[in-house]
C-alpha cells in the first residue's frame, strides 16, 4: 500500500513543478497539450491491461444514478467556487441546494434500485465514515496548499513561475521516497503511530506557515512545506488502508470507491475553498495586491491548521468506534 501510494502522493506536488517549468520556458497552453498526450498514452495502455488479471464480467450499470451523482458533485464544486464572490451571491446557494437535492435523489434511487452503483450500507459503519473523512481532509490540505503556495511565491515573493513550482519539489521528493517506509511502519507498529503522527505533522506544518504567513521566505516555505508533506505521506495511504481494514469484506469494493471519490472531490474542493479565502482578501482596496495575498494566505494556513486538528479528531473516533465493534465470534454468538 505504501509503494502504491507513492505514485498518488507524488503527483500533486510534481504537478506544480511541471506546470511552472512549462509556463516559464514555453507557455501555459503547453501544460494542457502535454497533459493530453499523457492521458492518451495512459488510455491506450489501459486498454491492454484491464481484464488481464481478472475475468471480465458483464453487469448492469445504473446510468441514472451515475448521472444524478455526477450532476450533484459538479453542482457542489461549482457552487463552492462561488465563495470568492461573497456569501450574498445567489448562485452559491442555488448550486448548493441543487447539489443537496441531487444527493438525496441519488440515495433514494440507490435504495430502490436492484442495480446499485454503490452499496450505501457502507455508510452504516461509523468508524469507516470517520476514516473516510480523515482521508478526504488529508487530500484537501495537500492539493489546496500545493495549489496556492506557488501563487504566494510569485505574487508575494516576486519569484518566477519556475521557482514557484520548484520550491515544492524538495519536500515532496523526500517525503515521497519515505512513503514505503511509512507503510512498513504501519505493518510493524499498527495504524495509530503513522495516522496520529502524520496528522500532527500536517497541523504543525500549517501552523508554522500561518505564523510566518505575512513574511515567508523561500527557505521557510521549503522547510515548512516539507514538514506538512512528511505528515501527509505518513498518514495518507495508511488512512485508506485502515479505513478499508475496518469494513466488512463484502463492502471493501464500495469502501474503496468512496475513498477514491473522496480523494478526487477533496482536490477540487481544496483548491476552490482556499482560493476563495485568499480572493476575499485580494478583492479588498486597503493595501497592495501582494500584501493582501499574504494576509489571505495566512488565514488559509490557519484554516488548514484547523483541518489538521480535525483529522486527529477523526482518527481518534475511528479507532474508538472500531474498538467498540463486536468481534466476529461475538456476532456469531449473538445471531445464534
Amino acid at each position: 500500500m505504501g509503494i502504491a501510494g507513492l505514485v498518488v502522493a507524488m503527483a500533486p506536488t510534481l504537478g506544480p513543478a511541471f506546470g511552472g517549468s512549462i509556463s516559464y520556458y514555453l507557455n501555459w497552453r503547453w501544460i494542457f497539450i502535454i497533459a493530453t498526450i499523457f492521458a492518451l498514452l495512459v488510455f491506450i495502455a489501459g486498454i491492454f491491461v484491464i481484464g488481464s488479471y481478472h475475468p471480465v464480467k458483464k453487469k448492469s450499470f445504473n446510468w441514472l444514478a451515475y448521472a444524478i451523482l455526477s450532476a450533484g458533485m459538479v453542482s457542489l464544486v461549482i457552487g463552492v467556487n462561488q465563495l470568492s464572490k461573497g456569501l450574498k451571491n445567489w448562485r452559491l446557494w442555488v448550486l448548493l441546494v441543487l447539489a443537496a437535492i441531487l444527493f438525496m435523489l441519488f440515495v433514494r434511487i440507490s435504495k430502490r434500485s436492484t442495480s446499485k452503483l454503490l452499496d450505501l450500507s457502507v455508510f452504516e459503519d461509523k468508524a469507516f465514515i470517520f476514516g473516510a473523512c480523515a482521508y478526504f481532509l488529508l487530500q484537501f490540505i495537500n492539493i489546496g496548499v500545493s495549489f496556492f503556495l506557488p501563487n504566494y511565491i510569485q505574487i508575494v515573493n516576486k519569484q518566477t513561475s519556475l521557482i514557484g513550482g520548484l520550491v515544492l519539489l524538495p519536500g515532496s521528493i523526500v517525503a515521497g521516497l519515505l512513503n514505503p517506509y511509512f507503510g512498513r511502519l504501519y505493518d510493524r507498529l499498527g495504524a495509530k503511530v503513522p495516522l496520529y503522527g502524520g496528522a500532527f505533522l500536517m497541523a504543525l506544518g500549517s501552523l508554522l506557515l500561518a505564523n510566518w504567513g505575512l513574511s515567508l521566505t523561500t527557505w521557510m516555505i521549503i522547510c515548512f512545506y516539507g514538514i506538512l508533506m512528511l505528515g501527509h505521506r505518513m498518514s495518507f495511504s495508511n488512512t485508506m488502508a485502515q479505513s478499508l481494514k475496518i469494513v466488512d469484506k463484502n463492502l471493501k469494493a464500495d469502501a474503496t470507491a468512496v475513498c477514491q471519490t473522496a480523494q478526487q472531490l477533496a482536490g477540487s474542493m481544496g483548491t476552490a475553498i482556499l482560493a476563495a479565502i485568499i480572493a476575499v482578501f485580494q478583492n479588498k482596496q486597503t493595501g497592495s495586491y501582494a500584501t493582501l495575498t499574504a494576509q489571505g494566505s495566512r488565514i488559509a494556513f490557519y484554516f488548514t491548521f484547523g483541518l489538521g486538528i480535525l483529522i486527529l479528531v477523526c482518527d481518534w473516533f475511528m479507532f474508538r468506534l472500531d474498538k467498540e465493534k463486536p468481534t466476529r465470534e461475538e456476532s456469531v454468538t449473538k445471531d445464534e
